[in-house]
């Protein structure tokens, strides 16, 4: 498999650092200080088109391929992850109507997706072990007008902010996760409600709440795909946003490793730069090959999703390999900046934040570990 960029996906990564250099290096710091929704910021990407990658042109789409939107999300993720993370989850509700949309459903919604018209939300998780299990489970009843929905639904992503959420429900809470339904909600459908956002971490911008569900009415046609495909819906998603996550935490990780080269120079122990010396060296060379080898790594999953081959074990692996490294890149760096390098006017503390919130298993379970383990049974 050839990992060499064509011209045109370098110039769409070049595209976007150039978009992450003017416009998002000047707010990260207020953004993580903040963490105010980045409205204007996300009105510009939808005017360089960077909100409708994924889809095809006749619905106003880029129709770029995968892998030249990880090349996006990474640059993007150079200076700011939080504003990656609004993107991912956004492209990924928008893939979900490309893929198991109805024509209705694509008609009424994915013109206004790809123009950043409407921003859109994937509702998967909940507070209880598993979606369609626990007290809280968000349940679908079949009613003479369609579909009744009553529940919670926790660690929404661009909740609030999002015109439209894919939702994911239980049809017969006996089965749970075995009758998971999608639909798809309008954010001004009466019975919904955003609670308070979430204090994360990092990411901070990225909205993150629960959403509580109360007699919420929907239509028959706001069934996504079939009725109890909804776990195989969200296996493929996940597994999508996983992949397109890891491109976040490889542009962190490139981020950490370039400002910590640079400082190394600057900074003089014992008469002369740290970075002459062999251990800062060396520290430095791992972070560098950690994050080529995640590169390639990622390169590999989304070329397998562009060619429509089997990718969920590649991409298992990719999120199951920064898990353990993207943590120790952070570490790592901030070694080499030492005192400095863990204070707040430097950009080492809001990157560890960041990381953190890209690497987090919050699927339930142990899906990388499983699916890995299950391809080499």
């Amino acid at each position: 498999m050839n990992f060499e960029l064509t011209e045109e996906q370098q110039l769409i990564g070049q595209s976007a650092r150039e978009f992450g250099k003017e416009y998002l290096e000047p707010i990260a710091v207020d953004l993580d200080h903040t963490g105010e929704y980045p409205a204007k910021i996300i009105a510009k990407l939808a005017g360089h088109d960077f909100l409708g990658l994924l889809l095809p042109a006749e619905v106003g789409g880029a129709g770029a391929g995968f892998a030249s939107y990880v090349e996006v999300i990474e640059n993007l993720s150079r200076y700011s992850a939080a504003v990656a993370s609004i993107v991912n989850n956004h492209t990924i509700a928008a893939l979900a109507l490309e893929l198991y949309g109805s024509p209705e459903q694509k008609k009424t919604y994915l013109p206004k997706l790809a123009k950043g018209e409407t921003l859109g939300s994937l509702a998967l998780f909940e507070s209880g072990p598993t979606p369609g299990v626990g007290p809280d489970a968000l349940t679908a009843v079949k009613h003479a007008e369609g579909w009744v929905l009553n529940g919670k639904k926790a660690y929404v992503r661009n909740a609030g902010v999002a015109g439209v959420y894919i939702v994911f429900a239980t049809a017969d809470p006996a089965l749970g996760a075995k009758a998971l339904t999608a639909f798809v909600v309008d954010s001004k459908t009466t019975g919904l409600k955003v609670g308070k956002l979430e204090e994360t971490m990092g990411l901070k911008g990225c909205p993150v709440a629960e959403i509580t569900f109360e007699n919420v009415v929907l239509p028959e046609t706001a069934v996504l795909g079939t009725v109890n495909q909804g776990q195989a819906i969200a296996a493929k998603l996940l597994s999508i946003f996983y992949v397109a996550e890891a491109a976040q935490t490889v542009g962190i990780g490139q981020a950490a490793v370039e400002h910590a080269a640079a400082y190394a120079k600057q900074r003089v122990q014992f008469g002369k730069p740290v970075a002459v010396l062999q251990a800062v060296q060396t520290m430095l060379a791992e972070v560098a090959t950690d994050v080529h080898l995640a590169r390639l790594g990622l390169q590999n999953a989304a070329l397998l999703i562009e060619e429509g081959k089997p990718f969920e074990v590649e991409a298992a692996m990719i999120r199951s390999f920064l898990v353990r490294l993207g943590p120790k890149m952070m570490l790592d760096t901030c070694q080499v900046e030492g005192g400095f390098g863990y204070s707040e006017f430097m950009p080492l503390p809001r990157l560890f934040r960041d990381i953190a919130g890209t690497v987090l298993l919050d699927a339930p379970g142990d899906y990388p570990d499983k699916t890995i383990a299950a391809s080499i049974a």
